[in-house]
């Protein structure tokens, strides 16, 4: 039924929930699965240095989790693809989504940005409403 699995990664326990529900769907459906973390870069940097930061302090929160799913994977026999993008998540989402053939996202709830979601609309809502597949939304 599915074929490539798409978990994208922040740093909330929601996201590694979906994470280990993405991996018990792919051993169920022999798919493939990529895990994506995406930075959210300043809208407005200051400086090029500022955007740089960004972009360092966010490999460095990511990777672990990243790294962490990967080897999750590959003891139960599943190679994971992981991929670090930057821009707005729910954008890159769906762009890796439309770019990457996925036929199922599995994405966390709630996700780290706090409070913020409540008046903006959280990544998650954005990702079901846009995206060109199916969404599985993982809850506590």
């Amino acid at each position: 039924m599915f074929k490539n699995i798409l978990v994208p990664l922040d740093e909330s326990a929601n996201a590694q929930k979906a994470a280990l529900v993405a991996l018990e769907l792919a051993q169920k459906y022999k798919a493939e699965i990529n895990a994506i973390s995406v930075v959210s870069l300043p809208e407005y940097g200051g400086t090029i240095g500022e955007v740089s930061e960004a972009k360092v302090e966010g490999e460095m929160r990511f990777q672990g989790r990243l790294e962490e799913l990967r080897s999750k994977g590959t003891s139960v026999g599943f190679q994971i693809r992981t991929e670090i993008l930057y821009g707005h998540p729910a954008e890159r989402i769906i762009k890796y989504v439309i770019n990457n053939s996925i036929d199922l996202v599995v994405i966390g709830h709630k996700g780290s940005s706090g409070i913020k979601e409540f008046f903006l609309g959280s990544v998650a809502s954005r990702v079901v409403q846009h995206a060109p597949c199916s969404v599985l939304l993982v809850k506590d």
